[in-house]
């Protein structure tokens, strides 16, 4: 993708200029939440919406994420392929320092979850809901201590003060009501693009979830159109 000020372009996953005057800036990635309106509209009752009647409308298309196959475009831009999942995997990609780690969210329970792990030498924890393909990181270290999360009835607790949290990381009734967890890199994106940016990636219960889903094929294969995929460019 290119900026209209400068011309300089930029990578979809790390949102790295690589060409033009803003060569090796790179912007500061911003939690983002893959919900359902009715949910953000929970988190936000006076959010404001996009009005789909603009110059750009010519360019919107419908999105189905998780499709096998990449435009033949795409196919040849691609620098590195790994087949251990499926090309459409649906994947929370998370990043710590030099560390990195995907959940497949078929491998993940049934609605509203929490995976506690740590990713490098950071504890986090990944809230998750594979129906509505949503998924985030967070530290769990608070104030120096670190927390333990689960889901319970449709919601997210920590083990340590039974404090309610919310998607954003924020806690709504408890002891820590008021206080938000530090966001940790992460976002909903394909198992292609999320490989091809992080070569050394983990895979969260790999063997679970190749047994799952099985794995990808030796090379990369051609859709008919000429788009990409979601979180590398399929729009």
């Amino acid at each position: 993708m290119a900026d209209r000020q400068s011309g300089s372009v930029w990578t979809h996953l790390e949102g790295k200029a690589i060409q033009g005057t803003s060569t090796g800036t790179t912007m500061a990635i911003i939690p983002l939440l893959h919900t359902t309106w009715g949910e953000w509209l929970e988190l936000h009752p006076d959010t404001t919406v996009l009005d789909p009647d603009t110059p750009f409308s010519s360019q919107y298309r419908p999105v189905t994420i998780g499709m096998s196959g990449l435009g033949p475009g795409f196919v040849q831009s691609l620098l590195s392929w790994d087949p251990r999942l499926p090309d459409g995997t649906i994947v929370v990609g998370v990043t710590s320092g030099d560390a990195s780690q995907a959940y497949a969210l078929d491998i993940l329970v049934d609605g509203l979850g929490a995976v506690n792990d740590i990713l490098g030498e950071l504890p986090i924890v990944v809230f998750h809901d594979k129906a509505k393909a949503f998924g985030i990181a967070y530290s769990r270290v608070l104030d120096g201590d670190t927390l333990t999360f689960s889901a319970t009835g449709g919601r997210i607790v920590d083990d340590e003060t039974g404090t309610t949290w919310n998607q954003e990381g924020v806690a709504v009734d408890g002891p820590l009501a008021g206080q938000r967890l530090e966001f940790v890199t992460s976002f909903i994106t394909e198992w292609y693009g999320w490989a091809a940016f992080h070569p050394s990636t983990g895979i969260y219960k790999e063997a679970e979830t190749q047994a799952l889903l099985g794995t990808g094929s030796a090379e990369p294969s051609a859709r008919g159109d000429s788009f990409g995929g979601f979180g590398g460019g399929r729009r």
